[in-house]
């Protein structure tokens, strides 16, 4: 039960941080509360277990699609610049960029 409820209050969230909190329509959240409501004297396990894992899927899909709109904001071509799109590439994979020479103040290699 509390692994249910605590899907039930991220799922919540979720939608809440996507969908409910910018346009201010609760459609969603409501619709959602619904479900959960009208499942909730369900006591046959498999469909117990059924439909937590199709609430797991959501709330996956959901957190998903957020952080892929997040980096698609944050690694988009048009908004950066090429040099710094290739040294967060490069930090993506653990690696840094040399640092770039400046002929006014030379420094020895490290």
């Amino acid at each position: 039960m509390s692994k249910g409820l605590s899907i039930y209050r991220q799922l919540l969230r979720e939608v809440n941080r996507q969908y409910t909190k910018g346009i201010n329509e609760p459609q969603l959240q409501q619709e959602l509360k619904t479900i959960y409501h009208n499942n909730k004297s369900i006591t046959d396990p498999k469909r117990i277990e059924s439909l937590q894992r199709n609430a797991e899927n959501v709330l996956t899909f959901l957190t998903s699609s957020r952080k892929h709109k997040e980096l698609r904001a944050v690694y988009s071509a048009i908004v950066m610049e090429q040099k710094k799109k290739i040294e967060l590439s490069a930090n993506r994979v653990g690696l840094n960029l040399p640092r770039d020479y400046d002929p006014t103040n030379p420094q020895p290699l490290n």
